[in-house]
C-alpha cells in the first residue's frame, strides 16, 4: 500500500462504509434507490450533528471575540502601519489570550463537510445499484439528470436545484453574520455547483438533501427551544418507521413485530431518559477517570489501539492463517500477508484516528464517556473473539458460510448477553473504586500482546506460503505430462469425484434437461446413497478407499497419523488396480493429498505405475479468454474489505452476529464470488476432450477430483447453459451442477464418437451434498440431525459398467461413497486386498446393518486437536441403515460392527 492508499483507508474508508451500509439498509427497507440516498444523507446528517453543534459553538465563541477586539484591532490599524503595527497587534493578541490562527475555527462548519464530501463521491458516484435506477424526474441515477438540452447544452436540474437550496440555507444561517462568513457560505455553493454540474444525480440528489437537511438545521437553530422540537420530530420517525414496518415492509412477521416494539421501547422510554442516566453515570461511577485527564487520555488511546489490532491484525492473521493456500495468489495480490494491509488501516481509522479528533473536539465528560466505553467495547470484543466465537459453519474463501449460517443455540446467546451485561457492570464498580489503572495496565498488556501474536501469525503466513509456492513450482515442472491417457483396446476405469455435487438436483436437471437421459446412457442413478460427513476432509477418505476409511474406522486406527491414513485412501485404487492388475493410474487434484489444500501430489512419487498431477488452473488462461465478463480483482477488493467485517462479527454480541453477516452481503450492496477458483476448477471440465487421448495401449485407470460443484456462485452471467434454472433459482450451486454435468456430458459424447465409451467404465460420484436443498422437505420428514441438514450427507452418485447401454436408470438400493472403490475394481481383480492393510476390500457387506457418519463440523486438519483421529463430539455419531429417507433409520450413536 503506497502512502495515498493507507490516507485513504483511514480517513475516508471508514466514512464510506457508513455511506454503503445505510444505503444497503435504506435500500432494503424501501427498495427504492432514490428514497435509499435520501436515508444515507439523513444517516450523515443525524451522525455529524454532534460534530455540527461543537463547530457552531466555536464559531459563535470566534465571532464574540472578534466583536470584542473588533474596536481594538481598527484603533492599532487605523494609528499605526507596518512592522509597528504587526508588533503591537500581536502584543494585543496575547494580552486577549487570541491567535489569529483561531479564526480557522469559523470555518469549522465547512472543514466537517469536506471528508464526508470526498467519501460520498468516492462511494456513489460509481455505485453499480444506482445504474439504471429511477427515481421522480430522475431517469438514471448513474447519470446526470440532463432534464432538457439547450443546443447541445445539458441543462441538469439537480444541481441548479442544490445550489438555490444552498443559498437559502446559508442565508438563514448568516443572518447577521459579518459579510466575510456570507461570502465563503455563497462561494462554497457556487463551487459545488461547478464540481457536481456533470456529476451523477444519485450523488447530486444526496448532496442536495444534505443542503436540505441543513436548511431545516438552520431553521431549528433560530427556534426558541429546538432541541424540545427535535424530539418531537424524532417521536414522529419512530411512530412514521414502525407504521411502515408493521404495513407495508415485506419481512416475516416476527422480525416485523420485535423491529416495531423496539422502536416503540425507544419513543417511549425517550431520549431524556438516556440523557440523564449517561449523566448520572459520568458523575458517579466514572468521576475518578472524568477527574484525571492523564489516565482519561491514556486509557481511551491504549484500548482504541488494542480493538486496532485485534480487529485489523490479530483475527484477520487468524483466520489466513488457518487457511494459507485459500488465500494465496488472489488478483493482484500474491502472499495472503497483502490482506492484513486493508482491515488493519480500517481499523486504525475506526479506533483510533476518528475517535481522537472526536475525543479533542469535545470537553472532559465526552472524553470521559468516550474512554470508559472503548474499554468496556475492548474486553467485550477479547471475550467474544475467544470465549464465545460459536460454531456457525464453514466459510469459503468469498467469506461466506457454506450452506448458510448455522444458528446458535438460545442458551448460548443467553449466557452471552449475561456476560455482556457482567463486562459493563464490573468496570463501571471498578472505576467506582478508583481502580481505573487497573484496565490502563490492561489495555497495555493487550496491546503488547495483540502485536506480538500478530507478528506470529504473519510469519506462520510467510512461511507456509513459501511451502506451497514450493509445491506449484515443482507442479509447473510436470505441466507438459498431464494428459488422460486412456486405451481403445484395454479397459478404462474412469473416477470423478465431484466435490459437493447435490443429489436432489440430479432429478430435477434431467427433467430440465432431458436429453442428459440419453447423454448418459447406460449409467445408473443412485438417489438412496449417504456420505458420512458434510465436509471434504472426513468424507473423501471413504470414497476413495472404502470402508476401512470411515471416521469411525480411521479413529479406531488411532495409532496412525490422520495423514498417513488419508494418502493410503487416495492411493488404494490406483495400487490394487496397478499391483493386483495390469494398470496404469492418473490420479489428478486428490482431495487434500497430503493434506494440503492444495493437492501435494508428492504421495504418489514412490509409486512407478502411479502418476500423480494437477488440471487444476491449468487451463483457466484459455477459458478467461472466451469470457469478456471476468475481472480477477473483484473477489481480491471483496475480501479486503469484508476481513474487517469477519472481524467484527467475531467481537460483537452472539445476538448481532447474523446482523452482521446479514446473509452472506456484510452490508455491501454488491454481491461477489470466487470466480477465479471456480474457473480454475471448471476450465477442465470444458477442456476434458481436449486433454483426453487414446494412445494408452493398456488398461487405465483415471481418477479426478474437481471441484466445480462446490461454488455457490450466480455464474448465469457467463451463459455457459441454455437449460432453464427455475427449480431453485435462489440456489445459484443449482445452475453450477447444471452446467457440470452438461459439460462431462459433451466429454461422454466425445468418448462415444471415439469408440471408447463401452470399454470404459465411468464412476461420478461426490463426497458429500450440500445441505439444505429445495426438495429436502419433500423427501425427509425430518430435514436435519441435531441441527446438522441430511441434505449435506446425501452425494450425488452415477454408474457405467462396461458395455452399459440404454437410457439412464434410478436404483433405489441403499449406498454410500465408501462403495465407490468396490464398484471400480469389481470383476477385474479377484479377492481384492487393502494394499496397506492385508484385508479384503469389503464388497458393501460392511453397510448391512447400517453405517456410522458424524455431523461434527470438522473441515480442515487444522481444527483437530489431535493428529491421529478427528476429534469429534460423541453426540455427533449416527447410524443409518437401507432407506436414508425414513427417520425411523436413523439411529443417534456409532455402529459398532
Amino acid at each position: 500500500m503506497n502512502i495515498a492508499t493507507v490516507l485513504y483507508t483511514i480517513i475516508l474508508y471508514p466514512l464510506i462504509q457508513i455511506i454503503e451500509i445505510s444505503y444497503y439498509v435504506f435500500s432494503k427497507l424501501f427498495s427504492n434507490s432514490g428514497i435509499a440516498i435520501i436515508g444515507v444523507s439523513l444517516t450523515v446528517t443525524i451522525l455529524c450533528l454532534p460534530l455540527y453543534i461543537v463547530a457552531e459553538h466555536w464559531q459563535q465563541v470566534e465571532r464574540d471575540i472578534q466583536k470584542k477586539l473588533k474596536p481594538g484591532i481598527k484603533r492599532i490599524k487605523d494609528a499605526f502601519s507596518g512592522d509597528e503595527q504587526y508588533m503591537i497587534l500581536s502584543t494585543f493578541y496575547k494580552e486577549n489570550h487570541y491567535h489569529p490562527i483561531m479564526a480557522l475555527r469559523s470555518s469549522f462548519g465547512l472543514l466537517i463537510q469536506i471528508p464526508f464530501f470526498m467519501a460520498a463521491y468516492s462511494c456513489l458516484s460509481k455505485l453499480p445499484a444506482l445504474q439504471g435506477q429511477s427515481f421522480l424526474f430522475i431517469k438514471d441515477m448513474g447519470l446526470p439528470d440532463a432534464i432538457f438540452h439547450i443546443g447541445s447544452f445539458a441543462v441538469n436540474i439537480l444541481p441548479i436545484a442544490m445550489t438555490i437550496i444552498n443559498i437559502i440555507a446559508g442565508a438563514i444561517y448568516t443572518k447577521g453574520f459579518p459579510v466575510k462568513e456570507k461570502l465563503q457560505i455563497y462561494g462554497m455553493a457556487l463551487l459545488f455547483l461547478v464540481i457536481l454540474y456533470n456529476s451523477p444525480s444519485g450523488l447530486v440528489l444526496y448532496w442536495t438533501m444534505n443542503n436540505v437537511f441543513s436548511l431545516i438545521k438552520n431553521v431549528f437553530y433560530k427556534l426558541k427551544n429546538p432541541l424540545k422540537v427535535l424530539y418531537i420530530c424524532l417521536c414522529a420517525a419512530c411512530i412514521f418507521v414502525a407504521g411502515y414496518v408493521l404495513f407495508v415492509y415485506d419481512q416475516n412477521s416476527n422480525f416485523k413485530i420485535r423491529l416495531a416494539l423496539a422502536l416503540g421501547v425507544l419513543l417511549i422510554t425517550g431520549i431524556p431518559i438516556y440523557l440523564k442516566a449517561i449523566n448520572w453515570i459520568i458523575d458517579v461511577p466514572l468521576k475518578s477517570i472524568k477527574n484525571n485527564s492523564k489516565i482519561r487520555f491514556y486509557l481511551f488511546l491504549t484500548s482504541g489501539i488494542a480493538l486496532a489490532l485485534l480487529t485489523g491484525l490479530v483475527l484477520p492473521s487468524n483466520l489466513i492463517s488457518s487457511s494459507t493456500q485459500e488465500f494465496s495468489n488472489i488478483g493482484t495480490y500474491a502472499c495472503p500477508t497483502d490482506f492484513l494491509h486493508s482491515p488493519f488501516w480500517q481499523s486504525i481509522g475506526l479506533f483510533v484516528i476518528w475517535p481522537l479528533c472526536i475525543y479533542f473536539l469535545f470537553k472532559e465528560r465526552i472524553q470521559t464517556l468516550l474512554s470508559s466505553l472503548f474499554t468496556i467495547l475492548l474486553i467485550g470484543a477479547l471475550i467474544n473473539a475467544f470465549v464465545f466465537h460459536g460454531d456457525y459453519g464453514t466459510m469459503d474463501i468469498t467469506l461466506k458460510f457454506i450452506g448458510g449460517i448455522q444458528s446458535q443455540s438460545k442458551s448460548f446467546i443467553l449466557i452471552n448477553l449475561i456476560v455482556w451485561i457482567t463486562i459493563i457492570i464490573i468496570p463501571l464498580l471498578l472505576f467506582y473504586f478508583k481502580k481505573e489503572k487497573l484496565f490502563l495496565y490492561a489495555s497495555i498488556i493487550a496491546v503488547i500482546s495483540f502485536s506480538v501474536l500478530s507478528i506470529v501469525n504473519t510469519s506462520t503466513i510467510k512461511n507456509e506460503y513459501k511451502s506451497f509456492m514450493t509445491i506449484k513450482s515443482q507442479i509447473k515442472e510436470d505441466a507438459g505430462s498431464t494428459r488422460i491417457h486412456l486405451s481403445k483396446t484395454g479397459k478404462n476405469v474412469f473416477i470423478l469425484m465431484l466435490d459437493r455435487a447435490e443429489s436432489s438436483y440430479f432429478p430435477h436437471i434431467l427433467k430440465a434437461n432431458p436429453n442428459l437421459s440419453k447423454i448418459y446412457s447406460g449409467f445408473t442413478y443412485y438417489p438412496n446413497t449417504v456420505s458420512y460427513n458434510g465436509h471434504t476432509l472426513m468424507a473423501s477418505p471413504a470414497l476413495f478407499g472404502g470402508y476401512e476409511y470411515t471416521p469411525l474406522e480411521m479413529n479406531r486406527r488411532s495409532e496412525e497419523p490422520l495423514i498417513d491414513k488419508h494418502n493410503e485412501s487416495l492411493l488404494l485404487i490406483p495400487r490394487i488396480l496397478t499391483e493386483q492388475a495390469d494398470f496404469t493410474a492418473d490420479i489428478y487434484d486428490s482431495s487434500w493429498g497430503n493434506y494440503s489444500y492444495e493437492a501435494d501430489m508428492s504421495f504418489t512419487n514412490s509409486y512407478e505405475k502411479i502418476n500423480g498431477g494437477v488440471l487444476k488452473g491449468r487451463y483457466t488462461g484459455d477459458i478467461k479468454k472466451k469470457l469478456d465478463s471476468y475481472d480477477s480483482n473483484i473477489l481480491m477488493e471483496s475480501v479486503n474489505r469484508n476481513l474487517f467485517f469477519v472481524s467484527l462479527f467475531r467481537e460483537v454480541p452472539a445476538f448481532l452476529r447474523d446482523i452482521v453477516y446479514y446473509k452472506g452481503t456484510w452490508w455491501c450492496s454488491e454481491t461477489v464470488s470466487d470466480e477465479d477458483s471456480l474457473l480454475d476448477w471448471y476450465a477442465t471440465l470444458y477442456y476434458l476432450s481436449d486433454i483426453s487421448d487414446f494412445e494408452n495401449k493398456n488398461n487405465s485407470l483415471t481418477i479426478i477430483t474437481n471441484e466445480a460443484t462446490h461454488a455457490n456462485e450466480d455464474i448465469s452471467y457467463l451463459n455457459l447453459t441454455s437449460t432453464p434454472v427455475e427449480f431453485d433459482s435462489d440456489s445459484p450451486s443449482y445452475e453450477t451442477n447444471i452446467v457440470c454435468l452438461e459439460t462431462i456430458g459433451n466429454w461422454l459424447n466425445f468418448l462415444k464418437e471415439n469408440n471408447v465409451y463401452d470399454n470404459t467404465r465411468i464412476i461420478i460420484v461426490a463426497d458429500h451434498g450440500i445441505g439444505y436443498g429445495p426438495t429436502a422437505k419433500e423427501r425427509y420428514t425430518t430435514t436435519d440431525l441435531s441441527g446438522y441438514p441430511k441434505d449435506s450427507l446425501n452425494p450425488l452418485l452415477l454408474v457405467k459398467d462396461f458395455n452399459a447401454s440404454g437410457n439412464l436408470v434410478t436404483d433405489n438400493t441403499f449406498m454410500t461413497n465408501a462403495d465407490t472403490p468396490f464398484l471400480s475394481i469389481k470383476d477385474l481383480v479377484s479377492n481384492p486386498t487393502n494394499p496397506f492393510t492385508g484385508n479384503l476390500l469389503d464388497d458393501g457387506s460392511y453397510k448391512k446393518n447400517g453405517v456410522t457418519i458424524t455431523t461434527d463440523n470438522l473441515f480442515k486438519p487444522h481444527h483437530s486437536s489431535s493428529k491421529n483421529i478427528f476429534t469429534v463430539k460423541d453426540n455427533s455419531w449416527f447410524t443409518v441403515k437401507d432407506n436414508i429417507f425414513i427417520d425411523e433409520n436413523w439411529k443417534s450413536g456409532a455402529n459398532n460392527q
